[in-house]
């Protein structure tokens, strides 16, 4: 199997991944993946490694060294994208390497924008007339409602491309269904057992209560939606995080702050209108039809 080939598969779905993702983080780590397969790594030293980089960002953030914190979250961007894509091509990956991997990136992007906002605090205090750190819990809070928006059309994209408004919600079922074979199993592994509560938590936390009805037709949604995926993806994680790193690396937070806070919500604005537009216009084809 060429490289190539191999990358392709160690995507989860070349419709869920980020543009940057696919062109610029994804490579990177594939690289780095194929270059360490031979040793016995798992998806979990990944993980971690990519823990570790994004604490030391953080500390390098919060001190206001922020070319070496970009340089450090740059690392966790790029580790990030390795555990999963080392699971997938050596096919071991786990119900508690998934929720390592959830729980990484949400601590390590917390964390960092707490201490980019003590950082900024005390070098850059003030930008024009507006104290920094407002503008970075601004810009954090952005981002998280921007990753909230985009995961919601992600999903939702998925499920008509899966055909299967209650796949998430099968996959919450297979997990209790090995929580309860683990508690009736006598030799059954407290920890396999801790950890598959927790993974059950942090599923259902993800996928919400209910099954997402298939109101249209599967392969009508998708066609018309494809590109709206891909615009929803101009505001996904990956471009925060870029538009962090080179703001801070070469020291011009006004960067992060124009990308995030004014188009990144201009521009969600408008993919919920456009959003809407697409809904309407398949509403309108299943009524044709």
């Amino acid at each position: 199997m060429s490289w190539l080939s191999e990358y392709r598969s160690s995507l989860k779905n070349v419709h869920a991944e980020e543009f940057l993702d696919i062109y610029f983080y994804r490579p990177i780590a594939f690289v780095i993946v194929k270059s360490l397969y031979s040793l016995p790594l798992t998806p979990n030293n990944y993980s971690f490694m990519s823990f570790a980089s994004g604490m030391i960002a953080a500390a390098f953030f919060y001190q206001g060294l922020f070319a070496w914190g970009a340089f450090f979250f740059f690392m966790f961007a790029v580790l990030d994208c390795c555990d999963g894509m080392q699971a997938r091509m050596k096919k071991n990956g786990s119900e508690f390497g998934r929720f390592v991997d959830g729980l990484v990136d949400y601590v390590s992007n917390g964390t960092c924008y707490i201490a980019l906002g003590f950082g900024v605090a005390k070098v850059i205090p003030m930008t024009g007339s507006i104290p920094t750190i407002y503008l970075v819990i601004a810009a954090g809070v952005s981002k998280a409602l921007h990753a909230i928006m985009y995961d919601h059309y992600l999903m939702e994209y998925m499920s008509y491309d899966k055909g299967d408004g209650g796949f998430a919600q099968r996959e919450i079922e297979e997990i209790r269904e090995k929580i309860r074979v683990t508690e009736k199993d006598p030799n059954g592994s407290k920890r396999r057992l801790l950890i598959l509560k927790v993974y059950l938590g942090f599923t259902s936390l993800q996928a919400g209560k209910e099954e997402r009805v298939l109101k249209y037709d599967s392969k009508e949604y998708t066609k018309k939606n494809l590109r709206s995926i891909q615009m929803w993806g101009l505001i996904g994680p990956s471009w925060h995080i870029s538009f962090l790193i080179l703001a801070f690396l070469f020291n011009h937070p006004e960067w992060l702050f124009a990308y995030a806070i004014i188009f990144g919500n201009i521009w969600m604005v408008f993919m919920l209108v456009f959003q809407q537009r697409i809904n309407q216009s398949l509403r309108t084809d299943r009524l044709v039809a």
